[in-house]
């Protein structure tokens, strides 16, 4: 008896670019060059599916991430027709996006960004923010959030959750739509104190 035909090949999905080349020009952070930039580098990127519409979507990501930590800002990119287009947006959660004293976005570069879309579609963002090496004299951490109500295409006001001087550092932030109330967002990171430093 003549072996069984193999299976077929597997057929996946095609794949669809959400990013696009880097927005943000060398020395958009106005301080010296303090370690490597890989332009064009998108780290930690992070999806939500709209409950009301699984058609959008919205993701985050940093971009331009440095070898000494952080990122020149972060993109926010939306698609309404279930990932097959993406607009992308700098959020002026950094000087390279944006961001100046004004708009709470004052910072050299930006990382950990989140997202979530509540049960009336409203995307909410989370990112931490930073001058200066990580608590040493004059440095300076935040916890940014933002929110959209038209499916990412554009967003509101910055806001500071956190900002610390250099006593302390803000990281590993996370955020969450509460899915029951669309009043209720919730977000924690962790501050790690001077206390911690070695």
């Amino acid at each position: 008896m003549p072996p069984p035909p193999p299976p077929p090949a597997p057929t996946f999905d095609p794949a669809y670019l959400a990013s696009a080349p880097s927005p943000f020009a060398a020395g958009c952070d106005g301080v010296a060059v303090n370690g490597t930039v890989y332009v064009n580098a998108e780290v930690e990127p992070y999806i939500a599916v709209d409950p009301q519409n699984g058609q959008r979507l919205v993701a985050v990501w940093q971009e331009d991430r440095w070898s000494t930590g952080g990122a020149r800002g972060i993109i926010a990119a939306a698609s309404s027709d279930g990932g097959h287009t993406w607009a992308q947006h700098a959020l002026p959660f950094t000087r390279c996006g944006g961001g100046n004293p004004g708009n709470a976005g004052d910072y050299e570069r930006a990382s950990n960004a989140w997202i979530t879309i509540g049960p009336d579609g409203t995307a909410n963002v989370l990112a931490i923010a930073f001058n200066g090496q990580v608590m040493a004299p004059g440095s300076k951490s935040a916890v940014l959030a933002a929110r959209s109500t038209d499916g990412g295409n554009s967003w509101g006001a910055t806001h500071s959750l956190i900002v610390d001087a250099n006593i302390a550092f803000n990281d590993k932030d996370a955020i969450t739509a509460d899915q029951t109330d669309a009043r209720f967002v919730y977000a924690v990171w962790d501050r790690l104190s001077d206390l911690f430093r070695t």
